[in-house]
């Protein structure tokens, strides 16, 4: 077993070329397995039955959570190996922020979640970035802290020395001080602590991949016995 260990994947590039077939030949089963639930659901009243329906959505949820890490270990493997770009741009960024907590929105309404937001007054209207990275990360972030909140999520949006600053933090338990130093490390055993309510853990690891793409920092602390997470981007 050594041996093939040596001679299977000889170098990081092989690693990637060995993840991205892997992860081709999953997107297909799983693209029918969720299309199949999804039929089963549309299926006239009356053929399911309350507990029938229940774990029918209860099986459209896991393809849901398969899909996304598929995608989350794609898109990881290729920031590690350096192969994603970066495309700045001119971004609106009250536009921005509506489109990240819009797209989380249904998830904060489903744990009863509230999401509570300041915006600094001297935050810029344009700021220069890859809109896509930074919308990912974010929105990343947040799934993440409405995931391990217990009733509230507040975001602070500010910018500080140059850089675009986003706070984010949660009434949920604090992190174990044992795993923050391990919290953005991929497919690392200890992550599975942050997710007690949910959540996919590569989320973190790629959230922070993703910072760095952007030139930024990603951290994560307990601030007042609440957990959160400070991300802070410069202009590109």
């Amino acid at each position: 077993m050594r041996e093939m260990d040596r001679t299977f994947l000889l170098t990081s590039e092989d690693w990637t070329r060995f993840v991205s077939a892997f992860v081709h030949e999953l997107r297909t089963p799983l693209a029918s397995f969720r299309m199949l639930t999804d039929l089963l659901l549309e299926a006239p009243d009356g053929q399911l039955r309350g507990q029938e329906r229940r774990y029918s959505e209860n099986l459209r949820e896991v393809a849901q959570d398969l899909q996304g890490l598929v995608g989350d270990v794609s898109e990881l493997t290729r920031l590690l190996a350096g192969r994603v770009q970066v495309r700045p741009e001119e971004v609106i960024l009250d536009q921005l922020f509506d489109q990240v907590e819009e797209a989380v929105r249904p998830r904060s309404w489903e744990r009863g979640i509230a999401l509570t937001e300041s915006r600094d007054p001297a935050l810029p209207r344009l700021f220069r970035t890859d809109p896509d990275h930074l919308r990912q990360a974010l929105t990343l972030l947040l799934e993440t802290a409405v995931s391990h909140a217990e009733s509230e999520v507040f975001l602070r949006f500010d910018l500080g020395d140059g850089d675009l600053r986003v706070a984010l933090s949660s009434d949920g338990p604090p992190f174990p001080e044992a795993v923050l130093p391990a919290l953005f490390a991929p497919f690392h055993q200890d992550i599975r602590a942050t997710r007690q309510r949910g959540g996919r853990s590569l989320a973190l690891p790629l959230a922070y991949e993703l910072s760095r793409a952007l030139g930024g920092s990603l951290r994560a602390e307990n601030r007042g016995g609440r957990p959160g997470f400070t991300l802070a981007i410069p202009q590109a």
